[in-house]
């Protein structure tokens, strides 16, 4: 009977099991399977705590709406009367501006205005930075082919003051990344093909716009844009975990990878010691940097390909508070706000998770969620917990006027937690699955690759389990 060991019990780990489960049994093929997590609990960056009946998210908070392969495990698991989306009827959003909270504009797709009148009237961009974007209109595609950073595609179509005041922030907050160092093939490639198609961004969006407005009769609501499961996002891996048939080895770290041809034989680090374990393929769902460790000795150059995907720190410090505490200080009526680096503040961003949510925080209390480190940052993740919460106090006190003692806060790090997409990083990945290829029976998934986020990392790992079924037949 085949086996498959799959090394590492993060989302991508757990879903590559659960579908290589799922559809093995459907296929008829009779498969064991091996996951192994170096840590004590399943689930990554997936992480949610409860304090006070407050429900915390350490990690990913929900899923994009857009994407349909997170949404649709939770539907195969069973969860899908646990489904609920962004309050989008209290969705303001905020930039921070000269060290107030300035409206985001609406109309906006990304960084790109559709609509005239909310764009023109907006404080955001000064009267020169909405002309600098209305130049877009008339400038022409680019001509040179290839990857090129996110900071160049902005300032060259939109100007630098978008970059600043509304892509960068976006940016920050999406991947916690430098614009400058942002890959466009690898996030996103619709706005190169928009630019080739239409000249003009601006073009593009209005046009999708008008699009999706006729496809609805100008009458269908669009969908929330994240969805989340009502009792925090760790239910996701708890139901994963229930619904998993193989053998978990939560707690043992790989020391060795060895290619037996066919198949490899695993070297697990035991409390008994190291225990061997051979097996006809094995799935890597680590980080690239822990899997560049993995196939050194067995492959220096697919090792190299590895090392070069670049990860950053973060952390999370979230506060709750008694609404009669906060009274009268803030009224919590948006999904949260942005930072501009040009502000230089402390933290990047901050969500106001009781209003983007609902059941996250007991009646009408307040819960906050605010994100420190990244792309120079990365010194901040290594304070202690009394300084990370010291710093996101100080930061809402001055920029919310929120002086309030909170009654729950909770620090989350993620030391090297966020892959970087620098420019060329699909070229990257392109020679790291053609190495892998010297190795048949090696397979590599997860957010390293080609998406950071939940459902591109149940994409993947659908994608993997399709080639592994493959090469067993089925």
């Amino acid at each position: 009977m085949p086996h498959v060991t799959i090394i590492g019990g993060g989302i991508a780990g757990l879903a590559t099991a659960y579908y290589l489960q799922k559809k093995s049994r459907e296929a008829g093929l009779s498969l064991k399977y091996t996951l192994v997590e170096s840590e004590p609990r399943f689930g990554g960056k997936i992480a949610t705590a409860t304090d006070k009946n407050f429900v915390i998210e350490g990690g990913p908070d929900s899923m994009v709406s857009i994407k349909p392969h997170g949404i649709q495990l939770c539907r195969d698991l069973g969860l899908a009367d646990q489904l609920i989306p962004t309050n989008d009827d209290r969705r303001n959003i905020y930039v921070l501006k000269n060290g107030r909270l300035t409206p985001f504009p609406g109309g906006y797709r990304l960084t790109v205005p559709t609509e005239f009148v909310p764009f023109a009237l907006s404080p955001l961009i000064s009267p020169l930075g909405k002309l600098r974007m209305g130049l877009d209109l008339f400038m022409p595609p680019r001509r040179e082919s290839g990857d090129e950073s996110l900071g160049d595609f902005i300032r060259r179509r939109l100007g630098q003051e978008a970059l600043d005041r509304i892509a960068g922030p976006i940016m920050a907050g999406i991947y916690v990344a430098d614009p400058d160092r942002l890959s466009m093939e690898s996030t996103f490639p619709q706005f190169l093909a928009m630019e080739q198609k239409y000249g003009s961004l601006i073009k593009a969006m209005r046009q999708a716009k008008q699009n999706g407005a006729s496809a609805g009769g100008g009458q269908t609501k669009p969908p929330a844009m994240f969805t989340t499961l009502r009792g925090g996002m760790a239910d996701l891996v708890d139901a994963l975990i229930d619904n998993l048939a193989g053998e978990l080895r939560p707690g043992q770290r790989v020391i060795g990878l060895r290619p037996l041809s066919p198949g490899f034989e695993v070297t697990l680090q035991t409390e008994a010691g190291p225990q061997p374990l051979t097996t006809d393929a094995v799935v890597i769902a680590t980080p690239a940097y822990v899997a560049a460790q993995l196939v050194e000795a067995i492959d220096p150059t697919l090792a190299g390909l590895l090392g070069k995907i670049r990860y950053v720190s973060t952390a999370t410090v979230s506060l709750g508070y008694r609404r009669a505490d906060v009274a009268g200080q803030h009224d919590f009526n948006g999904f949260g706000f942005m930072i501009p680096k040009s502000e230089q503040r402390q933290i990047l961003a901050c969500t106001w998770s009781s209003t983007k949510f609902d059941h996250r925080a007991p009646g009408d209390d307040a819960l906050v969620r605010l994100f420190i480190g990244g792309d120079g940052r990365e010194h901040l993740v290594e304070q202690p917990d009394d300084e990370l919460v010291a710093i996101a106090r100080g930061e809402l006190r001055e920029i919310m006027n929120l002086t309030a003692e909170p009654v729950v806060s909770k620090v989350f790090r993620w030391p090297k937690g966020n892959a970087q997409y620098d420019v060329g990083h699909l070229d990257r990945v392109s020679q790291i699955e053609s190495q892998a290829q010297n190795l048949p029976g090696l397979y590599f998934t997860g957010s390293a690759f080609r998406g950071i986020g939940i459902p591109d990392c149940v994409k993947s790992a659908l994608a993997t389990v399709d080639q592994i079924l493959a090469q067993f037949g089925g």
